[in-house]
């Protein structure tokens, strides 16, 4: 008699177990869906000098390692960086290719390609990068806090 009750108990255990792993996996892929999403969306406020939008991809306090071998700082420094020119582009595309949520912090990862206004408006080159933005929730939103992006050679 003992034996089926400890049998039942570590069944419902197991079941117990089991039913919290499928939904921290439904959770993540939820929210690796919404990274997904906000990701291209904070590339087109770049694109656009969207500065709204830029305060609200990027953490007031966020850092960039940017392709022109300095670090940005914050939010205001992408918008100072798009006002100045120093981001410039005529397009910008964004191909995700790995996620990784750990709780309230993602990590994702992949390519851009850009084709860069030159300073007199006309036609720029084409550049490629490998990128890494880190997001974590601020609150009820998702924000970038640490950005690198590295220039592919040719």
């Amino acid at each position: 008699m003992m034996m089926k009750v400890f049998r039942s108990l570590f069944c419902v255990c197991v079941l117990f177990v089991l039913t919290l792993a499928a939904a921290a996996q439904s959770r993540n892929a939820a929210i690796e869906k919404e990274i997904r999403r906000l990701d291209l969306e904070a590339a087109n406020a770049v694109l656009n000098k969207d500065e709204k939008a830029i305060a609200r991809f990027f953490t007031s306090d966020s850092v960039t390692n940017n392709p022109r071998n300095g670090l940005t700082r914050g939010s205001a420094g992408v918008i100072d960086a798009a006002k100045s020119g120093l981001i410039n582009y005529y397009s910008f595309d964004r191909t995700v290719e790995s996620v990784q949520v750990l709780g309230n912090t993602v990590v994702v990862m992949g390519n851009e390609t850009v084709v860069v206004k030159n300073r007199e408006g006309g036609p720029g080159n084409t550049v490629r990068r490998r990128y890494t933005n880190v997001w974590m929730k601020t609150g009820k939103k998702w924000q970038i806090f640490a950005r690198h992006a590295s220039i592919i050679c040719r």
